[in-house]
């Protein structure tokens, strides 16, 4: 099982434009830049800001319902958060980096200016201020004393500001990538369960190159992710996984089946929990005697079945296939009582688009796909 919750507010601080403010940029962006061509110049790195604010509350809520397992409970089934960022360009990057995730310290004005405003919005969020006018030096500064940026052989002069953040076990996450789209699924259960069990302030993530990537001289480049004013189905969002499948029967045995929906609707409204029942019946059955109809008859699919769901109109994977089913989330159920079901909140897709299901149905030597599925979600 799988839920989505999206964004309230994120911004991106620009180490090479301190007092500039972009709360409302269509794009976050980290890179590591130089201020000139010459070899040993100023880098200049970029950090984002995310906050799902009330978002962490319904999540919290959830666990204590009993609607989504306990973060990191070694005694039942558990769930797991993923921090997902859509990337919308990237450039001069190295064949291997990692990013990390913090929980940010202080509490932050998000702003509402853009990159691109002349004169530069200087309200808000930026890489001096975490709230305030620095016009009108009212500005509140972040409480550091050193960011830790720059490289400061080359003689910095942006020594402080770039946010602050809570680090140590339990309070951070990492993603490497190594010859891959730098789109990041980065595990944040730790960084969350501070968060749902109180522990720590909710003020949202840091998202950020290592300390050690971001003082060296080297050029590191850029990576655009779309924000959550895109208006695009990227929007940064976490993503909560848990396994909830139960298997009793192993499916069918013939060789070609076809599969088909009992139950599924042309929408759904965003409020609505929707159990998909999922039947399937041989592509060729064998010639029999009969007194009813074979078309009545079914069975269930085989025993390591699963699911994605993808955008119709961009193709793109809104949950994806986990292929892992020693703790899948998205193996669909086998049970003795109900043919081959799974359960999808439809508060979990942006309402007014349509939908595909995908079915991938595994066996030991065998694996089939079946896609012509369709609904949409309304509000």
């Amino acid at each position: 099982m799988k839920r989505i919750y999206y964004a309230e507010r994120d911004t991106t601080l620009y180490e090479k434009h301190p007092e500039r403010n972009t709360g409302i940029d269509e794009i976050l962006e980290i890179r590591k830049i130089s201020s000139a061509s010459l070899a040993n110049a100023d880098t200049y790195n970029s950090r984002i800001l995310i906050d799902f604010g009330t978002e962490i509350s319904s999540i919290a809520q959830s666990i204590t319902d009993g609607q989504i397992p306990s973060l990191h409970n070694s005694n039942v089934t558990s769930a797991s958060v993923f921090l997902n960022l859509h990337a919308s360009d990237a450039s001069d990057l190295l064949q291997s980096y990692t990013m990390k995730a913090y929980p940010i310290s202080e509490s932050w004005d998000n702003g509402g200016g853009f990159m691109s405003d002349t004169p530069p919005t200087k309200v808000g969020s930026s890489w001096y201020n975490r709230s305030g006018d620095a016009v009108a030096q009212t500005g509140i500064a972040w409480n550091t004393a050193d960011a830790h940026s720059k490289n400061t052989s080359a003689g910095a002069t942006n020594s402080t500001g770039g946010g602050t953040w809570i680090t140590g076990s339990g309070y951070e996450a990492s993603q490497s990538f190594q010859n891959e789209s730098p789109d990041i699924r980065m595990n944040v259960t730790d960084i969350v369960k501070q968060w749902v069990d109180s522990n720590i302030s909710n003020n949202g993530f840091i998202v950020k190159r290592p300390h050690s990537d971001e003082i060296d001289g080297s050029i590191r480049g850029s990576i655009k992710f779309f924000g959550r004013e895109s208006h695009t189905i990227f929007v940064p969002k976490l993503e909560v996984c848990w396994d909830d499948s139960s298997t009793e029967t192993t499916g069918i045995t013939s060789n070609t089946y076809v599969p088909y929906f009992k139950n599924i609707k042309p929408e759904y409204r965003t409020s609505e929990i929707a159990r998909f029942f999922v039947g399937v019946r041989p592509e060729f059955p064998a010639k029999s005697y009969a007194t009813s109809s074979f078309y009545i008859t079914e069975d269930k699919l085989p025993i390591s079945s699963s699911y994605e769901i993808i955008d119709s109109v961009t193709n793109d994977v809104i949950i994806k296939d986990e292929k892992v089913f020693a703790n899948s989330t998205t193996k669909i159920s086998n049970t003795s009582d109900d043919c081959s079901f799974f359960d999808l909140r439809m508060d979990s897709f942006m309402p007014e688009r349509y939908y595909k299901i995908k079915l991938t149905c595994r066996r030991t030597n065998d694996t089939q796909t079946f896609d012509d599925f369709y609904f949409k979600v309304v509000n």
